[in-house]
């Protein structure tokens, strides 16, 4: 009984993780094309997916749309999945 509790508290932050590293990766896009974010609905988005970005203090690079690439984004999204795969990995040795 445990460990069905154990196995579905950690599907539900697996869960989690993707759905933040989703946000995150949607900020992404609509920081990289810069027009994005000037809107209503893109500013929102930004500001959604800033307060789940690890703010690293890395720099962005600025993209020929108008843009940024951030690179705190990106590192975010990934270290948000390699936890991902590693919650994954032990619940099923669970």
């Amino acid at each position: 009984m445990a460990s069905r509790a154990a196995r579905r508290a950690l599907t539900v932050c697996m869960d989690l993780l993707v759905l933040a590293a989703m946000v995150v990766t949607a900020g992404l896009v609509v920081r990289f094309f810069g027009s994005l974010s000037g809107s209503r609905f893109g500013s929102a988005v930004v500001s959604v997916a800033s307060l789940l970005t690890v703010p690293l203090g890395l720099s962005g690079i600025k993209t020929p749309y108008g843009g940024v690439f951030d690179l705190d984004s990106a590192v975010t999204v990934a270290a948000a999945l390699f936890v991902e795969w590693v919650l994954a990995g032990i619940r099923r040795r669970m």
